[in-house]
């Protein structure tokens, strides 16, 4: 069964409370508002300060690019329903970077692509060199770097639409994460336990299914993480992927804007940028000058100062657009490629077999079966879906293959716990608990000045406090008699120094908020949970808008009235300071309201020959079958110290780079 390693947890607080258990906080709208510059900005970790843009210019797509689209299913229906204020302050408040425009354009792409599927079908080879299941930010990666040997014919397979160069969707393109809350772009009921399944409910969990995986849809945060984290990754036996190994492929992926040296690139494809502290929206401000009484060191560049500190957020973005992997490694130019095939609308179903050698791809397409061979194939969907695709070929625990047809293929050795990251928030401290028995550098406190893209959400602010190096380890399963759903149990607070640290997270935010500037500029504050309701009433839609713009003019005619209506975003009323006196009672509200970020790692790991636990080599290649080799953030031996979108793109160049070399030796 696949392991997840300590995935980090986080509560978030609306504002100002902690993200170990999901808070808000109101502020005024002075305390949002910053000059802006051009386009968007992003003050400290994953923080944007609150402004949209929609893309300037786009890349002109080429008329001969080779393209074989599937067709998309309008997964966007109309709210229905009656006005839930309460469910619509929780899912306006919570999660920062969500707001998704569900555009005419992406159904305008969807068509185009279904059309183009037609016309190209019939041509298509079903043979090639490599194959890669999963267009996410390591498959957009490997198919550009693979494909540039013009002798070697790559294709590229992803269930989700494809967004082509000049075609991509607004909500897509947009520098504040308004993708995220279109379903059009995720894997449609993939459900998880925040907890495990016996004390905690399922909730759902958002996957990227589109071209450029989760870094179209994602916060843009751009952390590569500290070199203790490659250090660990080589004690787990990833032999070659310490930090001196890993630092040349960062530089490589890197358009570094701020910074030079040898630290950075500047030739890369992905941008990487930060808003400067003068920039910074006042209650980011506010929250510095709490920093600086506290001496506090202020981090410029926290993908080279690994120092604690407080700083501003790495971000992969331009001024007018998102810079997701499909746009910066899957460009025009290298759509041309005669060499690359790009299929979307493509969901693989199985891998084809001969022995213990893997020699292509099953993949349904507008409905229709078909197969795809080829010398090596690259699993590349994700830190979930990649241990379950094994698990569902028969490549896995036998205790958990019982149940399946595919039971009698093959006893992999275990490819136990997966570990599961937690994702990581905005504005934000890097800091060290202290506590015995953690690692240094292993918590963070996110300060999100926007929450939601609705009138409500410039009101409304985020501290959320995150574990970086959690201790305790979820698990991936497959359901018995169900071959095609897992079950995943995070498992967070399962660690009793993880619920320790995340109460002195919880109880290092509500400091910041009683701070004399941060509570010059906050109101109501109150701890959300991150629900299922959450989501559905963040969405754009025509009456959450209504019902965002009323409450929001409401608070600004009758400030009064935030108490109570803020008070029907948690389960019941909390007196935050009596709750951090408690402990038992704060230990409680952490394991009843503590929720991940959406960056599962660990789950098909990499490690030596004699580790047990050790899914693939130090190359990505499946121990014990030949052809197949995963790359993805599920093969990362623990999670990094931030977002693994930049971790993810790097393990694709570095792998990437090594096939090449393969190769080229061969020939």
């Amino acid at each position: 069964m696949p392991i997840l390693p300590p995935a980090p947890p986080r509560f978030s607080m609306i504002t100002g409370l902690p993200s170990a258990s999901p808070s808000g906080v109101l502020i005024s709208r002075a305390a949002m508002s910053v000059p802006p510059p051009a386009g968007k900005h992003t003050i400290m970790v994953i923080c944007r300060s609150g402004y949209s843009a929609r893309a300037a210019e786009h890349v002109a797509p080429a008329a001969a690019i080779k393209i074989i689209a599937g067709s998309m299913r309008r997964r966007i229906r109309p709210a229905r329903g009656r006005f839930d204020m309460g469910a619509l302050l929780l899912g306006v408040f919570y999660c920062p970077m969500i707001m998704a425009a569900i555009s005419a354009a992406v159904m305008r792409c969807a068509g185009a692509a279904g059309r183009t599927n037609q016309i190209a079908q019939g041509a298509m080879t079903n043979s090639f060199d490599t194959i890669i299941i999963g267009g996410g930010a390591a498959g957009c990666v490997l198919a550009n770097r693979l494909s540039a040997r013009s002798g070697a014919k790559v294709l590229l397979l992803e269930a989700g639409p494809d967004t082509p160069p000049g075609k991509e969707p607004a909500d897509v393109l947009d520098t504040y994460a308004t993708s995220y809350y279109n379903d059009a772009y995720f894997w449609p009921d993939l459900k998880v336990h925040w907890r495990r399944k016996d004390n905690s409910p399922p909730v759902h969990f958002s996957q990227g299914r589109i071209m450029g995986g989760g870094s179209s849809v994602m916060g843009m945060v751009a952390y590569r993480g500290t070199p203790d984290d490659y250090a660990e990754w080589e004690a787990h036996g990833a032999a070659g992927w310490g930090w001196a190994d890993v630092l040349p492929y960062y530089r490589k992926l890197e358009n570094e804007l701020d910074f030079t040296g040898d630290l950075h690139g500047r030739d890369g494809p992905v941008p990487i940028r930060r808003t400067k502290p003068e920039d910074w929206a006042p209650l980011s401000k506010a929250v510095y000058a709490f920093a600086q009484e506290r001496q506090i060191p202020f981090i410029a560049d926290m993908n080279a100062d690994f120092r604690d500190g407080y700083g501003a957020v790495p971000m992969s973005n331009w001024p007018q657009k998102r810079a997701s992997a499909a746009i910066c490694y899957l460009d025009a130019g290298v759509r041309a490629r005669g060499n690359l095939t790009i299929l979307n609308g493509a969901t693989a179903s199985g891998l084809v077999f001969e022995g213990r050698r893997v020699t292509g791809v099953s993949a349904r397409i507008g409905g229709k079966a078909q197969e795809f061979y080829a010398r090596e194939v690259i699993l590349s969907a994700g830190g979930v879906h990649s241990p379950v695709f094994l698990l569902q070929s028969g490549i896995g625990s036998a205790g958990h293959l019982r149940d399946l047809v595919f039971v009698g293929l093959l006893q992999h050795r275990d490819a136990r716990q997966a570990e599961l990251v937690r994702p990581h928030p905005m504005t934000a401290f890097r800091y060290s608990s202290g506590l015995s028995g953690a690692p240094r550098t292993d918590m963070y406190i996110n300060v999100q000045c926007k929450t939601s893209w609705s009138p409500l959400g410039f009101q409304v602010a985020n501290l959320a406090p995150t574990l970086l190096k959690p201790m305790a380890r979820g698990r991936i399963s497959l359901l018995a008699g169900d071959a095609g759903r897992p079950c995943v149990e995070f498992n967070f607070a399962g660690h009793e120094l993880d619920l320790k640290r995340f109460m002195q997270g919880f109880r290092r935010v509500v400091e910041i908020l009683t701070h004399e500037k941060v509570r010059a500029m906050t109101g109501v504050t109150f701890p959300v949970k991150f629900t299922d309701r959450l989501r559905r009433l963040n969405r754009i839609t025509t009456a959450n808008k209504i019902q965002s713009a009323v409450i929001a003019a409401m608070i600004d005619l009758v400030p009064p009235l935030a108490g109570p209506i803020f008070s029907t975003l948690a389960d019941r009323r909390v007196d935050l300071a009596a709750l951090v006196e408690d402990d038992d009672a704060l230990a409680e509200h952490i394991r009843q309201n503590v929720a991940g970020t959406f960056h599962p790692v660990g789950t098909c790991r990499m490690g030596a020959a004699t580790d047990r636990d050790a899914v693939v080599d130090a190359a990505g290649r499946v121990r014990g079958i030949a052809g197949l080799r995963v790359v993805d953030a599920s093969i990362m031996p623990t999670v990094p110290r931030g977002n693994t979108n930049i971790p993810t793109i790097m393990v694709a160049e570095k792998i990437s780079a090594a096939m090449t070399d393969e190769a080229r030796a061969a020939a």
